[in-house]
C-alpha cells in the first residue's frame, strides 16, 4: 500500500492558484517609492568599502526624508526614519550632524545599541514602528554589528540572516537599509564584491555598492539595481565641508523616450473619446482605425498591462473583468491631474465593473 497517497495519515493543502489570464489583468496597489525611483520598502543593502563614505550618505538620506526635501533631485516622502548606529558614539554623531546639516529634524530618531538577530532585533524594530507609525525607513549601521556569532559563513547563514530583515520590512511596509562592507578584491559585477556569501545578495530587494577609484578620490560612483528599481550608475562627488554627496550624473533615462509609441497613441484615442466600456475587440477595432494600422488585441493588451501606471501618470485609467459573455474592459481618460485620482477610482470601483 503507498502510504504517501493515504488521506488518513497525510493532511494535504490546497495549492492556492491563480490562472495567468487574471494575473497579468489585475490592477495591483502601486508600491510608492520612499525616494522617487530609487528608494522602495523592503530589504536594501548599501556596501562599501571601510571609510568610504557610506555613514555619511546614509545620514544624508535620513535627514531629506525626515525633512521631506529632495534627494538628489528626486522626491522623498516626508516620515520618521530610525538610524540604529552601531559604530560611533553619541559625541560623533552630534559632530557629524552639526557638519551635515543647519537644522536637524525631530522626525529623524537615532538609537547607538539594539539587540541582534534572533534576539529581539524584530520586536524593538515593531515597537518603534508602533509607537512612531509614520516610520517607513529604518537604517542598520552595520549589519555586521546585529550578526549572530554563528561561526563558519555559508549560504544558508547569511540567506537566513537577511530573509529574517526582510520579513519585517514586508510586515510593515518600511525600507530597513543595512550598511555593509565589501570584499577586498574587485569585480566586473559589483554584485560580487558585497562581504559574504550569494546568500546576502540573493535575499534582499535592493542592492547598492559605492565604489572610489583611490580612497584619497572625492569622486564615487554608486550601483544599484534591485527587483523593483532600474539598474543605474550614479556618480558622485563628496563636498568637503559638509560631507555630503553631490549627484555629478545619473545613467537612468526618466523621460518619454522610453514609452512606446503604442502608448503614447492610446493616450491620444483616449484624450478623443473619454470614456469606453465594452469588449476588448470592439475597443482594439477603434484604436487601430485612430492609429491608422492594424493592431491585435493581445498586443495592445500586453502594452497597456505592461505600461498600466505610467497610462495612469497621463490620466488613462483602466479595468479588465470578466462576465459570462466573456471578458470586458472600461478605460477612462482624465485630463485635469486633481481628477485622476478619483477618475481612478471610478474605474476600478465601478459596481456596474
Amino acid at each position: 500500500m503507498n502510504t504517501y497517497n493515504n488521506d488518513a495519515q497525510y493532511e494535504y493543502k490546497r495549492l492556492g492558484v491563480i490562472g495567468s489570464i487574471e494575473l497579468t489583468d489585475e490592477r495591483f496597489k502601486r508600491a510608492g517609492f520612499l525616494v522617487d525611483s530609487f528608494l522602495k520598502p523592503g530589504l536594501t543593502i548599501l556596501a562599501g568599502s571601510p571609510k568610504i563614505g557610506k555613514s555619511w550618505l546614509v545620514l544624508q538620506l535620513c535627514l531629506t526624508i525626515a525633512k521631506g526635501g529632495s534627494f538628489w533631485g528626486m522626491d522623498t516622502v516626508q516620515s520618521t526614519v530610525l538610524y540604529i548606529d552601531l559604530e560611533d558614539s553619541e559625541q560623533r554623531m552630534q559632530e557629524r550632524l552639526i557638519r551635515s546639516t543647519e537644522e536637524a529634524s525631530d522626525n529623524l530618531k537615532i538609537a547607538f545599541e539594539c539587540s541582534q538577530l534572533g534576539e529581539g532585533l524584530a520586536d524593538e524594530i515593531r515597537h518603534f514602528v508602533d509607537e512612531y507609525p509614520d516610520t517607513r525607513l529604518v537604517v542598520i549601521d552595520t549589519f555586521q554589528k546585529i550578526r549572530m556569532p554563528l561561526g563558519q559563513m555559508s549560504y544558508a547563514v547569511d540567506y537566513a540572516e537577511i530573509s529574517h530583515l526582510k520579513r519585517v520590512a514586508d510586515e510593515l511596509n518600511i525600507c530597513v537599509l543595512l550598511v555593509h562592507h565589501t570584499r577586498k578584491l574587485s569585480d566586473s559585477d559589483f554584485m560580487n564584491e558585497i562581504s559574504g556569501t550569494n546568500g546576502i545578495a540573493g535575499s534582499a530587494d535592493t542592492l547598492m555598492v559605492l565604489k572610489k577609484p583611490k580612497r584619497t578620490d572625492r569622486k564615487a560612483t554608486l550601483f544599484c539595481t534591485g527587483r523593483d528599481i532600474e539598474d543605474r550608475t550614479l556618480e558622485l562627488m563628496l563636498d568637503k565641508v559638509t560631507c555630503q554627496w553631490k549627484m555629478t550624473s545619473d545613467s537612468l533615462i526618466k523621460d518619454n523616450e522610453n514609452i512606446p509609441e503604442i502608448i503614447i497613441k492610446l493616450m491620444e484615442y483616449m484624450k478623443s473619446i473619454g470614456r469606453f466600456d465594452g469588449s476588448n475587440s470592439v475597443f482594439c477595432e477603434g484604436f487601430a482605425g485612430f492609429c491608422g494600422k492594424p493592431v491585435t488585441v493581445n498586443y495592445l493588451k500586453r502594452q497597456m498591462n505592461r505600461w498600466r501606471y505610467e497610462l495612469e501618470d497621463m490620466g488613462v485609467c483602466f479595468l479588465s473583468y470578466r462576465t459570462r459573455h466573456g471578458r470586458l474592459l472600461v478605460i477612462k481618460y482624465c485630463e485635469d491631474r486633481d481628477e485622476q485620482v478619483k477618475t481612478a477610482r471610478s474605474v476600478y470601483d465601478d459596481d456596474d465593473a
